[in-house]
C-alpha cells in the first residue's frame, strides 16, 4: 500500500474539519458570536436536528477514529507486518447524546481544532514507513445494527467487525461529507446563509465533485 495513503487520508479529514470550523466562523461573522451560538444549537425544523448535532455526531466518529490511529505503536516493527500491533476496539455507537459538544459552539470548534492537530501529527508519518503499519493496522469496529433483542431475549448485541485503520479513517471523511449535506440544509433554509458564505463544495461527496467537474468541461 502506497507510503502516502495515510496522507490521503489524513488530508481528507482534516479537509472536512476545515470546512465544519468555516460554517461556525461564517456564523459569527453573519450574527454575531451571541446569535450565531444560537442558531448552532437551534434545530431546524426541516431536518429535526441542529448543526451542533450534526457536527457532534460525525464528530464522534473522527474524533474517535484519529485517536485509535495514533495509539498504535510501530516502533521494532517492520513496516511490512502490522499483524503485531495492538490497537483499541472502535465502538462507534456507544456515544454520549446532547451536551455541552451539541450545544456549545466555541467548545464544538475547540475540539475540532483539536482532532485536527492530531491528523496533522499523524500526516507527519507519512514521510517514514510507520504510515503503512498504521493504516494497514487491523482493527474491530463495533456497531448496532438491529435495534432488537437478540435471541435469547436479552438486549441489542453491538457487531463487531474486522477493518483497518487505514479503512476506518476512509469511512469516517465519508460518513461526516453526508453529515455536512444535512448542515448545509440547515445553512442555506434555516441559519441565514447564503451560498457564497460557506466553502466550496460544502458538504460535496469527492465523487459528485468529479462528476459535476466532468459535466461542465463536455
Amino acid at each position: 500500500m502506497s507510503s502516502k495513503l495515510l496522507s490521503s487520508l489524513c488530508r481528507a479529514n482534516i479537509s472536512i474539519l476545515s470546512q465544519k470550523v468555516a460554517l461556525i466562523d461564517a456564523l459569527t461573522i453573519n450574527h454575531g458570536a451571541d446569535k450565531a451560538r444560537v442558531v448552532f444549537r437551534s434545530a431546524c425544523p426541516l431536518i429535526g436536528a441542529s448543526i451542533g448535532q450534526h457536527y457532534r455526531h460525525s464528530m464522534d466518529h473522527i474524533e474517535l477514529a484519529a485517536l485509535v490511529a495514533s495509539t498504535g505503536t510501530t516502533e521494532g516493527i517492520n513496516a511490512n507486518n502490522s499483524e503485531n500491533i495492538s490497537t483499541p476496539p472502535l465502538h462507534y455507537d456507544l456515544r454520549v447524546r446532547g451536551g455541552t459538544l451539541e450545544h456549545d459552539m466555541d467548545e464544538s470548534r475547540k475540539r475540532i481544532l483539536s482532532v485536527m492537530d492530531i491528523f496533522q501529527d499523524l500526516e507527519l508519518k507519512q514521510q517514514t514507513e510507520e504510515s503503512n503499519v498504521i493504516t494497514n493496522c487491523p482493527v474491530v469496529a463495533h456497531f448496532y445494527l438491529s435495534p432488537s433483542e437478540d435471541e435469547k431475549g436479552g438486549g441489542s448485541q453491538e457487531i463487531g467487525l474486522t477493518s483497518t485503520i487505514g479503512r476506518e479513517l476512509g469511512f469516517c471523511a465519508h460518513h461526516a461529507i453526508h453529515h455536512m449535506a444535512m448542515v448545509k440544509i440547515i445553512a442555506l433554509n434555516f441559519a441565514g446563509l447564503s451560498v457564497d458564505e460557506l466553502p466550496p463544495d460544502f458538504g460535496k461527496a469527492p465523487s459528485t465533485i468529479i462528476y459535476d467537474r466532468g459535466n461542465t468541461s463536455n
